[in-house]
């Protein structure tokens, strides 16, 4: 196993399983970029990470934005892990009634910004010949019916991005994998339910929805993501964390009294 990181990026860095990342990278003695359009909420985290972090704004579907990022990240010292994080649950709704720009900007957010922030990683880290990026996928990577449409469709991207990114990068010392959440609590799902800092809503719908009674949280999501940035022969895997309760088929159950 390799050490934790010593310099890190996060985009989608502000909030939930993001800002669990960057805690988790401080936690472990290191340092690291956050990278978000919430502002506030990304300068409140660096604040509270006390001199080891820094907050850039980033649109993530803008290439000269994310390269931007990545750079300052590089700035900090050689740069070892890149989380590719950022995302959004997009348009909802039928496939007949889905609007075409509405298609476009969920599948922009949520697979070019990835495909932006490994193409930059990998330029200032392939030099270096070591280091690991992780792309935050989604359960509904790796089966269909737990995700809108444009969300299902990106989110498959991403795992196969990360499927033929490994394949380029392995000679050269770099690896990329992607983890994938099931229903966790975080600011996105707490959005869902309707006020993105009402941590507690989420909590007790999921915690009820789950097998074992206990839900996933942001901070299991970030110890995989960080286990996978210094996991030296893990490459181009998809790692679903989900508790067993949304990618395993639930219908078994019903033979096992």
């Amino acid at each position: 196993m390799e050490s934790s990181p010593a310099v890190a990026l996060v985009t989608g860095g502000a909030r939930g399983i993001g800002a669990a990342i960057a805690e988790g990278v401080v936690a472990a003695g290191g340092r690291v970029v956050v990278a978000d359009v919430d502002e506030q909420a990304g300068r409140a985290l660096v604040e509270r990470l006390r001199g080891s972090a820094r907050f850039v704004t980033c649109d993530v579907t803008d290439e000269d934005r994310v390269a931007a990022a990545v750079d300052a990240a590089a700035e900090l010292g050689p740069l070892d892990a890149v989380f590719a994080n950022a995302g959004v649950v997009g348009v909802t709704g039928r496939i007949e009634t889905t609007a075409l720009t509405d298609f476009r900007r969920t599948t922009d957010l949520l697979l070019t910004s990835v495909f932006l922030t490994v193409k930059h990683a990998v330029r200032v880290m392939r030099p270096r010949g070591t280091g690991g990026i992780v792309c935050t996928a989604s359960v509904a990577s790796v089966r269909g019916g737990l995700g809108p449409h444009a969300y299902t469709a990106a989110k498959h991207a991403v795992k196969g991005l990360v499927e033929s990114v490994a394949v380029e990068l392995a000679p050269s010392g770099l690896r990329i994998n992607a983890v994938a959440p099931g229903g966790t609590v975080s600011s996105l799902s707490a959005g869902l339910m309707g006020d993105v800092d009402d941590l507690a809503t989420p909590y007790r719908r999921l915690a009820a929805a789950s097998s074992s009674g206990q839900p996933t949280t942001s901070a299991d999501i970030a110890d995989a993501a960080l286990f996978l940035a210094r996991a030296p022969r893990i490459n181009g895997a998809c790692l679903v964390v989900d508790g067993g309760d949304d990618v395993l088929a639930q219908k078994g159950r019903a033979y096992y009294g």
